[in-house]
């Protein structure tokens, strides 16, 4: 053998085996004359699972098992289809027999730690760790010097405000520069310090040019207001803002010594704090209401009622000049120009501080000038070094330590070779992840990297909703239905043309009372005509509507209307556990509407809407139900919708491809393994 061919040997070897190592997917094992009936209950059961069919899937993987015991590709996918319908113990049970057999690759090694942290009630209160810095000097085109403030938007793009280059660079949630903006012809910004976000619109405070700017979230310019001056409604060097849900700006105007409350179009509607702040700077709003100003003058933060009173101030010694701040859970973070970061937790009334940080090269550092400060959904945090010119951001350690938690819940092939994958990611925690860039995905197709020639983030679906009404089929409900009509009418009335609402009637059986559709008053006339039975499935009912979700795209709900009244019939095949692992699995949160606080089964449905992130309400609730559509809307559907064309040539035999796909999410990636068979 040639020194050449011994060279080509050896590296075929070393890639067999780094691809061994990274657990890639293989293709079908040979069987016998007895066992390839085997296969044939494995691709059932593969067909069954990509259409959402989870029991009569896992059923053909069983039988696919018993007639050939060490097939590790049913074993792999009954795992996910356990998963994927709520039985997680058992999904965790298949993993380990895979473990225990030495048959476990790296791909499903990480799929069952992440199941079993998920079981084991993993904590998201992790210690913060230094990520990355971002260098405005660093960006050509996107460059930014002075970073003045900072936001994140409700998908996890990081915007970043810059007084020096007069702009706004809005970031992927991976930390590079997408988008650059300044203004429009004529209208460009002169030195912002301050900007705030609330789902498309963005509104920049351009402190050199005493006006408020709004711009939506692909940095195009929509209107400014604002002049120099002492007048409502003008400004002496607007340094902070904050947009409310209700759709008003509160605006600190630090050379007036004020707080202007604005309409989001620039009337002045009252002025705050006048003789009680001196150069106010950041400006939040809490979830009650309450207005938090860092009275960067006074060197304190001051906090205003929803109405403009005085409520309190909050002092720390260490303060110098705190310039900006950012609310999360019980904590206020506030950036001080001079002193650094500190944390004051309002249940404790303590403080405690982040003094300085080690970097990547373990070399501890401080900042410089923190301007600003502010915090993603994953808890990672970010702060704007003024003088230096950088962002440093840190995230939670498990998050940076652990992957992505990948499941593709199914192939579509029907269109072959043409082909789509429907995929979760999710962190350690089981939250989704969002905004996750194209060019962060790979698709490998038998080991060989396919290009992805679609990438949908469900952005365009997520203007329309699907729910499931269920509601108990009782003789309380019955007699409430006047109760029950003034609660669900608010929600009904808001039927979009691309929604679309069933309702579904739950009684000893779960039956099909008005099919999707957006009839409001069909709906209604369905629900008043229900005739009572004794007892009421409730959880069996759940599972259907959940079940009948699964196909949605867009933001999915359960709304459960319910007595609270205990049925023994109520979770004798589905538990409440099963339920909420069920609803979890697929992000569809539960929402109960129930007639009084007192049943017996109230603590169970208050668990089910806790866990699933839904909620639970008594009727009448004082108009607290006229909310259940921006609830529901606000839940994303944050899957993703992955296109590639397939490179297989089956030469018309029924192939089986393997397939694996990537993901990276800053310091975190994950893998996922699935497959299909050719036509």
């Amino acid at each position: 053998m040639g020194r050449r061919t011994q060279t080509k040997l050896l590296i075929f070897i070393l890639l067999l085996g780094i691809l061994t190592q990274s657990g890639w997917s293989e293709p079908l094992p040979n069987f016998g004359l007895k066992e390839k009936e085997a296969r044939t209950f494995f691709k059932r059961g593969l067909a069954y699972y990509n259409k959402g069919e989870f029991a009569a899937a896992r059923e053909n993987f069983v039988r696919s098992l018993s007639i050939k015991p060490d097939f590790v590709h049913p074993k792999f996918f009954l795992s996910e289809a356990y998963y994927l319908s709520g039985d997680w113990q058992e999904s965790l049970s298949e993993l380990e027999q895979l473990e225990s057999s030495n048959k476990l690759d790296l791909i499903n090694k990480n799929r069952l730690d992440a199941l079993r942290y998920r079981l084991g009630g993993g904590n998201r209160k992790d210690n913060l760790e230094y990520y990355k810095s971002i260098f405005g000097d660093d960006l050509r085109r996107f460059r930014f010097r002075n970073p003045s403030d900072l936001a994140v938007d409700e998908e996890g793009y990081l915007y970043v405000v810059s007084f020096d280059t007069a702009n706004v660079v809005k970031f992927d949630a991976n930390g590079f520069p997408i988008e650059n903006f300044k203004g429009s012809f004529g209208r460009n910004l002169e030195g912002p310090v301050g900007i705030s976000i609330r789902g498309k619109s963005i509104f920049v405070a351009d402190y050199a040019g005493d006006k408020i700017y709004e711009f939506d979230t692909r940095g195009s310019y929509v209107n400014r207001f604002g002049s120099t001056g002492k007048d409502p409604g003008s400004f002496h060097g607007p340094a902070g803002l904050y947009f409310t849900k209700e759709g008003f700006l509160y605006v600190s105007d630090m050379g007036n010594n004020r707080i202007q409350k604005l309409s989001r179009t620039g009337e002045p509607l009252q002025e705050i704090g006048v003789g009680i702040l001196k150069q106010p700077a950041g400006i939040k709003v809490n979830n009650r209401g309450e207005i938090f100003v860092a009275d960067r003058g006074n060197k304190r933060l001051v906090v205003f009622d929803h109405e403009g009173n005085f409520l309190k101030e909050i002092n720390n010694p260490s303060f110098k000049r705190p310039r900006n701040l950012s609310i999360r859970d019980n904590k206020v973070v506030v950036a001080d120009e001079t002193a650094g970061l500190f944390i004051y937790d309002s249940v404790s009334k303590t403080w405690s501080s982040f003094d300085n940080f080690k970097d990547s090269k373990n070399t501890v550092r401080n900042f410089d000038q923190a301007f600003s400060v502010t915090f993603d959904y994953t808890g990672s945090m970010f702060v704007a070094d003024f003088n230096r010119h950088r962002i440093e951001s840190f995230s939670p350690k498990g998050q940076l330590s652990s992957n992505l938690d990948l499941i593709v819940e199914r192939t579509i092939s029907s269109d072959y070779p043409d082909v789509s994958l429907v995929l979760h990611a999710k962190d350690r925690h089981g939250i989704p992840v969002k905004a996750i860039p194209r060019d962060s995905f790979r698709i490998y197709e038998m080991d060989n990297l396919s290009p992805l020639i679609g990438l949908t983030d469900m952005k365009k679906y997520n203007n329309r909703v699907s729910v499931s009404i269920v509601a108990e089929n009782s003789q309380i409900v019955s007699e409430s239905y006047a109760t029950i009509e003034k609660a669900i009418r608010p929600f009904l009335s808001e039927i979009r043309a691309d929604d679309k609402i069933q309702l579904l009637r739950s009684g000893r059986d779960t039956q099909t009372a008005y099919p999707f559709g957006k009839s409001m008053y069909d709906i209604l006339k369905a629900l008043r005509s229900f005739v009572p039975e004794e007892e009421s499935q409730i959880g069996k009912s759940l599972q259907r509507g959940i079940t009948d979700l699964l196909d949605s795209l867009g933001p999915r709900a359960i709304v459960a209307i319910v007595s609270g009244k205990d049925s023994k019939a109520a979770f004798t095949q589905f538990s409440p556990t099963k339920i909420i692992r069920f609803a979890v699995a697929h992000d569809i949160p539960i929402y109960f509407l129930c007639l009084g606080e007192n049943g017996e089964s109230v603590s169970v449905y208050k668990e089910i809407a806790e866990k699933t992130g839904g909620k639970f309400l008594t009727i009448p609730s004082g108009g607290t139900e006229k909310n259940l559509r921006s609830w529901i809307d606000s839940k994303k559907d944050r899957r993703y919708l992955l296109s590639f064309k397939s490179r297989i040539n089956p030469q018309g035999m029924d192939v089986y491809v393997p397939v694996v796909v990537e993901a990276i999410f800053r310091n975190s990636n994950g893998k996922a393994e699935t497959g299909f068979f050719t036509p």
